[in-house]
């Protein structure tokens, strides 16, 4: 199983990291969605992980072809498919099982769908992000961008961790509420 992710939902301001540094921490962005792409093409973890190590080198050997600055999530999902349909292949003549060549192609536009939609998303929420007042905004940050348990921060704010967990679930809610909003 791969490696939980914490995601990146606040904007994060860096100066020029080295281009290896900024590949892991895209790669690390991305791992777990392109790990869910290929087992759902191969089905199988086994063949997953070891389709994601090939995966991984590839994108590696390929990070110079990346434009900076254009969606690495889609660039990175592209090789991944791929490389995970060619694998299917080889999976299905060696066991006699799996899926087509179409329900690949299918599964391949579904994904880029999906991502699409992720990307949207996310671009909303950073929208939504912005309207928040300074306090909240805050308060997320505090939450989610320091390695702290919600219970530590509780404890520093001298306050009982439901009310931590009550005011992070408004937030939660109306962001939520937000980013449906702006999808409409």
């Amino acid at each position: 199983m791969p490696p939980p992710v914490r995601p990146q939902s606040f904007p994060q301001e860096e100066v020029d990291p080295p281009r290896d540094s900024k590949f892991l921490r895209d790669l690390a962005g991305v791992y777990r969605e392109l790990y869910y792409a290929v087992l759902s093409i191969v089905g199988n973890r086994t063949d997953a992980d070891d389709i994601m190590q090939e995966v991984c080198i590839v994108l590696w050997q390929r990070f110079e072809e990346f434009e900076p600055g254009t969606n690495f999530r889609k660039w990175a999902t592209a090789f991944a498919f791929n490389i995970a349909k060619a694998n299917a292949r080889q999976i299905r003549r060696r066991r006699g099982v799996g899926l087509s060549d179409e329900a690949l192609a299918k599964l391949s536009r579904l994904q880029a769908a999906n991502s699409e939609l992720f990307d949207l998303r996310r671009e909303n929420l950073q929208k939504c992000l912005k309207k928040l007042s300074p306090r909240d905004y805050r308060f997320l940050l505090e939450c989610y961008g320091r390695e702290t348990t919600l219970a530590e921060l509780a404890s520093r704010k001298a306050v009982p961790v439901r009310t931590i967990y009550s005011r992070l679930m408004r937030l939660r809610k109306r962001l939520i509420d937000c980013v449906q909003r702006s999808l409409k």
